[in-house]
Formats: structure tokens, sequence, C-alpha cells
């Protein structure tokens, strides 16, 4: 019996681990190359709230976005579903790089000047919810606990 805890359990892993990468990759582009506009606006006040605020959010959002990740993949899943495998879900691998070519193309057009940025988020993104969100979906379901 599949219990709809243990999905969103390793929905939040994965999103967990998106989240921290996101903003850490985040707020290092942020220090090391910020935009004029932030710059000129830390010069007139103090934006530690909005960016801590913005971490918070974006850090929320992956966690969303990756619990309905793991139910997809649950829903989608091949065969009997219990054993790891590279993709156990070669559907859902297939929705999530039509997802990811359909967000990545505009992303590259916007942001032409972080290109090997936006390369390494989408790696990440494709690791984390291609291939990691799939197999623990099926090891969170297989345990007896």
């Amino acid at each position: 019996m599949e219990e709809p805890l243990r999905t969103v359990i390793a929905g939040m892993i994965g999103g967990a681990l998106m989240g921290m990468v996101f903003v850490t990759h985040l707020a290092l582009l942020l220090v090391y190359s910020p935009p004029r506009a932030l710059q000129e606006r830390a010069a007139e006040s103090n934006v530690s709230g909005l960016i801590a605020m913005a971490a918070l959010v974006t850090f929320l959002g992956w966690n969303m976005v990756a619990i309905i990740m793991a139910f997809a993949a649950q829903a989608l899943l091949s065969g009997d579903g219990t054993k790891l495998s590279i993709a156990p879900s070669p559907i859902y691998l297939v929705v999530v790089l039509f997802v990811l070519m359909f967000v990545s193309i505009p992303a590259f057009i916007f942001f032409r000047d972080r290109k090997q940025h936006l390369l390494g988020e989408i790696l990440v993104f494709a690791g984390i919810f291609g291939f990691l969100i799939p197999n623990l979906v099926v090891a969170v379901q297989r345990t007896n606990i």
C-alpha cells in the first residue's frame, strides 16, 4: 500500500536539496556579481530582509515543486516499481526533460551573460528531478517502517 506521506517525504528531500543548491548559487551570484538595480538599492537602504524573504520563498517553492513531481513520478512508475534503477519511470523522465527544454530555451535567451551558471542549475535540476526523485519515491515506498 502506497502512503501519500511517504511520497511527500521523498519530494521534500529532493526539494530541500534543490533549494539548498539554488539558494546557495543565487547568494554567490548576488555577492560576487550583483545586478545594478540591487547595488543602487543597497546603497539607499538595507536589502537583507528582501534577500532573506526571497531565499525563504525560493526554498519553499522548490519543495512544493518537488512534492508535486514526486506524486507525478509515483503515478508514472512503470512495472512493479520496487527496483531502483537509473530511470524507474522512462515516461516521467521524458516529461521532465520536455519541461526542462521548455523552460531552459527562454532562460538562455534572457540570461545570455549567465549561460554557465544556468547550465549548471539545469544539470542539477535534471539530476534531482529526473533521477533522484523517482528513485527516492521507489526507495521510500519500499521501506516497511
